[in-house]
């Protein structure tokens, strides 16, 4: 079968938006990488990533109590992990509310830092990041590559 008709792989997680489960999006995403062929220090980069863009879509409770516990609302936090041909695409929205931090802030310029492209959106119902990461090259396309007549 032609790569072009294969179907896309997509995994779909909602979580409450607490920090006691927010903590699978980005072993999720690690697990799908693995899965992938992403190396160590990618797969410890999309952790990263998702990690940070979770604090920008649900910022930290300020004050006392545990560190970095996220604010709890009654909302879940939805994640779509979208395996491409060439792309890992990550997508987190959650019902619209507080708006995100300014597209220069440290949370942003680490995101930015840690994928490919990263882009936010402010719908009317919904605020959403969607990360995408290319895939690394297999072993598998490698040889299909050294093997393609021009």
């Amino acid at each position: 079968m032609p790569v072009s008709e294969e179907r896309e792989d997509v995994l779909l997680l909602d979580v409450p938006s607490t920090g006691d489960y927010l903590s699978v999006l980005p072993t999720a995403t690690a697990a799908v990488a693995t899965r992938l062929g992403f190396s160590l220090d990618e797969i410890e980069d999309l952790r990263a990533a998702v990690n940070a863009a979770v604090g920008l879509l649900i910022p930290a409770e300020p004050g006392r109590g545990r560190p970095f516990r996220r604010k709890s609302n009654d909302h879940d936090l939805h994640c779509r992990l979208a395996v491409g041909e060439e792309t890992l695409k990550i997508v987190l929205s959650r019902p619209k509310g507080e708006p995100l931090p300014d597209a220069g802030s440290y949370q942003w310029q680490v995101l930015k830092a840690l994928t490919d492209e990263v882009e936010a959106e402010v719908g009317d119902a919904t605020t959403t990041i969607r990360i995408s990461q290319r895939r690394p090259a297999t072993e598998a396309d490698t040889d299909t590559q050294r093997h393609q007549i021009y």
